[in-house]
C-alpha cells in the first residue's frame, strides 16, 4: 500500500531514505508531489529546518551499533552529509518548474525559504557544491539565484529587514565622544563605585572600538577582492 495520499512513494536512492525522516505536509503527498507547489517547496524547506528532523538524519547517519547522545547529534545535525542532497531536491522542484504562472508569483517567497535554508543547514564547502550543483544541473541563472538568495538570508539575519531603520551615520563619532566622556570621569573619581563605573565604561567601550576597527578593515579586505572574485 502507498504511504501518501497521492499513491506514490518516496522517491529510490539516497534521496528517498533521507526523506523518510522529514515531517510530512499537512495533506500527507510523497515529497515529489508537494515539489510540484510554491507552498510545498517551502513547507519543505521549511520542515527541513526543524531540530527533529536534523537529529532522526543524524541518528540515520550514526554508525552501526553506536547511540550518539542527543547533545552529539545536537552538535552534528547541521552538517550533516544528508542535507545538500535534501535541499537539492527542493531546488530541483522550483528550477523545474520556475517559468510556471504560480512559481513566477511566490518566487520571491521560495527563494526566501531557500536562502534561509541553505544558511541554517549547510557550511560554506557545502554552499559552493550546492551552487555548481544547481548551475550545472540548471544554469547560470539559476546558480545566481541560489547565490542572492543565500546572500540576503544572510543579510536578514545579521542585518533585520531591508526597510529597518538605519544606524545614524554619527555613530563612529559618538564612539569618540564616548571615549572622551569616560576620560573626563576617570579624571574625577572620588568613590570605588565611580571606579567600577569607569572601569567597566572602559573596557566595553575598548572591546567595542577594537571590534569595529576589526570589522572595518575585514570588511575593506573583502570587497576589495569583489572584481577579482567575480572572474
Amino acid at each position: 500500500m502507498a504511504r501518501f495520499t497521492c499513491g506514490h512513494d518516496l522517491p529510490k536512492g539516497r534521496v528517498g531514505m533521507n526523506l523518510a525522516h522529514v515531517p510530512r505536509d499537512s495533506s500527507n503527498r510523497c515529497p515529489s508531489c508537494q515539489t510540484k507547489t510554491p507552498s510545498g517547496v517551502i513547507g519543505l524547506l521549511r520542515n527541513l529546518q526543524k531540530p527533529a528532523t536534523a537529529l532522526a538524519l543524524a541518528a540515520a547517519s550514526a554508525s552501526p551499533g553506536k547511540s550518539p547522545t542527543k547533545s552529539r547529534l545536537s552538535r552534528d545535525a547541521n552538517s550533516s552529509v544528508s542535507m545538500p542532497y535534501l535541499v537539492t531536491f527542493a531546488l530541483d522542484g522550483f528550477a523545474s518548474q520556475r517559468k510556471t504562472a504560480a512559481f513566477r508569483t511566490r518566487q520571491v517567497d521560495v527563494l526566501a525559504a531557500l536562502g534561509d535554508a541553505c544558511l541554517a543547514l549547510l557550511d560554506r564547502g557545502q554552499l559552493a557544491s550546492f551552487w555548481a550543483t544547481a548551475r550545472g544541473r540548471w544554469g547560470v541563472d539559476v546558480g545566481r539565484l541560489v547565490l542572492r538568495a543565500v546572500a540576503q538570508a544572510a543579510l536578514r539575519s545579521c542585518l533585520g529587514p531591508a526597510d529597518r531603520e538605519p544606524v545614524r551615520t554619527d555613530i563612529v563619532h559618538a564612539l569618540n565622544d564616548l571615549v572622551e566622556f569616560v576620560r573626563e570621569r576617570g579624571a574625577v573619581v572620588d568613590t570605588p563605585e565611580q571606579l567600577d563605573i569607569v572601569l567597566d565604561g572602559a573596557a566595553r567601550l575598548s572591546k567595542l572600538r577594537d571590534d569595529i576597527a576589526v570589522a572595518l578593515e575585514a570588511l575593506e579586505d573583502g570587497f576589495g577582492r569583489w572584481e577579482a572574485a567575480g572572474k
